[in-house]
């Protein structure tokens, strides 16, 4: 694995900040701090020192550092950096990198409020919660927020929705190449994380210069950054890197594999490979030579199941590959079957022009055929009750022509300060699906957002609670309510949670889908859609869904109308 002075310096960086996070021996933080800037000042390859043995002739330099060493340039990681990672949130490492959030300060703000992330930092600033902590002050909380724009700003990271629809139009292009095999997208997109750093593009064939040739001629090219052997670089003209590399058909799974990730996924494989005798890397896996002098046997990788089937795992798909228990399932053969899009039978949260929607309920109703759902739930935000009875009737009267789908007169009722709805009993109970959703109070506290949230769940009227968060992607982080607690309300009151599948939103989250999963909470996977092209997006949230486990049986739109229908009347008897 090839690894760099300041990667490998950037490892032991972090395993002080990170047993600095976890009160550990101050004598170890400080030399892991020493050896991070010793390695880092190196004007050799700390690789080349390994390898010769001559970096424990470097002083300050001992045998554990070079165990460390050893292990990363194999690996990426070692033992002590895996295990102080596995004891603390990832996010956290994130918060290290905003300026003025050091390790006493990112301790502080996780064991006071619960903040374990740069999006719920945030959102207990704009609360004003950091400053009513010691050595804070309103000053210091000031400071820190635009230290977040500015970190944000460095990350670049884009959302998932304004980042696949670039990464198609490349892989039309060159997968229309009569040299190009197969050509597929990798790294963080091929894994459906909800933000994308960079776009990566791999490519299948045996004649490189065509492929590098349409790549940097597409449209969306702004400038070239590099262009290698096999690798090239270039810049979108919304700031997006692209990242091209072009492989032998024969190691193309294997490549593939590898530049997908996630590290921590790709690690764990590459163990399970060595306890075998097989080495596992981007271009192939080979079996290891049983005497001196051999050379290792390449024995698959042009596939990605020739990869899981050498270390005897089934085939693990991208979205799980994140080393959080995937492997284990494998193992066992407990891998979740994951939803797909063509499961989906209904849409429950859908908007017309009778209210914020921009097309008319029968051009919203033709779009819902038209992708094979089933029934559809117009869920228009109407705070009159005379204009919803009118809406009621255009329904029906739609329904008495089409036998196509089964039509809902839902409604989307607003979530007040206090919890208290928009709309009456009276007018609730004539709706056959209600969704409600809080549009504002975001410099609430989470326990005051929670609050609102199960007042409207046991208010007996509400069927889900939709984009519970109320977050967009890359402009403004979610309220920081506890999940554990909603999770807990839904499967109390019998309210749904919605996956909002609007790519800025994707709310909830993965993992709050997961942990919706393992408590038997049923998810409502809708569009939000405000146009008829709006409902396709739920393959965005079908991207979440499967990131966060979700098969058929953990998503109410996957499932009959009567489901809903049966529980509403439930609800509304009990």
């Amino acid at each position: 694995m090839s690894v760099t002075n300041k990667d490998v310096a950037g490892i032991f960086s972090e395993m002080a900040d990170l047993t600095e996070l976890q009160d550990g021996n101050a004598f170890r933080i400080r030399s892991f701090r020493r050896v991070a800037q010793v390695l880092e000042d190196l004007h050799e390859s700390v690789t080349s020192l390994y390898e010769s043995g001559a970096l424990s002739d470097i002083p300050g330099v001992g045998k554990g550092t070079v165990r460390r060493v050893g292990q990363i340039i194999e690996t990426g990681t070692c033992d002590d950096h895996r295990e102080l990672r596995e004891k603390m949130p990832a996010g956290l490492l994130d918060m290290l990198q905003i300026s003025g959030m050091g390790p006493k300060t990112v301790k502080l703000v996780y064991e006071r409020l619960g903040v374990s992330s740069v999006d719920e930092l945030e959102a207990a600033c704009k609360a004003g919660h950091l400053a009513e902590l010691p050595r804070m002050g309103e000053k210091t909380q000031d400071r820190i927020l635009k230290s977040i724009e500015s970190w944000r700003k460095r990350s670049g990271r884009m959302p998932l929705g304004e980042a696949i629809p670039a990464g198609k139009r490349f892989l039309d292009a060159l997968g229309a190449l009569g040299c190009v095999e197969r050509c597929d997208l990798a790294g963080s997109s091929r894994r459906r994380r909800e933000t994308i750093g960079d776009l990566d593009v791999l490519v299948a064939s045996r004649e490189v210069a065509p492929v590098m040739d349409a790549f940097v001629a597409q449209p969306l090219v702004a400038e070239v950054l590099l262009r290698g052997d096999t690798k090239c670089s270039v810049r979108l003209e919304s700031g997006l890197q692209v990242d091209l590399r072009v492989l032998e058909p024969e190691s193309y799974g294997a490549a593939l594999h590898y530049f997908t990730g996630s590290q921590m996924h790709n690690i764990a494989i590459r163990d399970r490979g060595k306890r075998a005798g097989l080495r596992i890397n981007e271009y192939g896996v080979y079996r290891e030579p049983t005497e001196e002098g051999q050379e290792p046997v390449l024995i698959g990788g042009a596939s990605e199941e020739e990869v899981f089937a050498a270390v005897k795992l089934p085939y693990i798909p991208p979205e799980l590959r994140e080393n959080r228990g995937e492997i284990e399932a494998a193992e066992k053969g407990t891998l979740p079957e994951l939803i797909t899009d063509a499961d989906l039978r209904g849409d429950l949260h859908v908007h017309t022009d009778a209210a914020e929607g921009q097309d008319s309920l029968e051009a919203m109703v033709d779009a819902a055929i038209e992708l094979g759902r089933t029934y559809l739930a117009i869920t228009d935000r109407i705070s009159s009750p005379e204009k919803l009875a009118e809406q009621r009737t255009a329904i029906a009267m739609l329904q008495e022509k089409c036998d196509e789908i089964r039509l809902l007169a839902g409604v989307e009722v607003v979530i007040g300060p206090d919890g208290e709805l928009s709309l009456d009993e009276a007018t609730l109970r004539e709706a056959e699906w209600v969704i409600a959703c809080a549009h504002d109070g975001f410099d609430q506290s989470g326990e005051k957002m929670l609050a609102r949230l199960e007042r409207a769940m046991k208010s007996g009227l509400v069927d889900c609670i939709g984009h519970p968060a109320n977050r967009i992607l890359g402009g403004r982080p979610g309220a920081p309510i506890d999940h554990d607690k909603l999770i807990a309300l839904a499967k109390e009151t019998g309210v749904f949670i919605e996956l909002d599948s609007d790519p800025r939103r994707l709310d909830l989250d993965a993992a709050h889908c997961r942990q919706a999963r393992e408590h038997d909470v049923m998810v409502a996977l809708c569009s939000d859609a405000r146009s008829a092209a709006e409902l396709a997006r739920t393959e965005y949230g079908i991207y979440t869904a499967r990131r966060g486990w979700l098969e058929v049986a953990n998503v109410l739109t996957a499932q009959p109308v009567e489901v809903l229908l049966e529980r509403r009347a439930a609800r509304l008897s009990g």
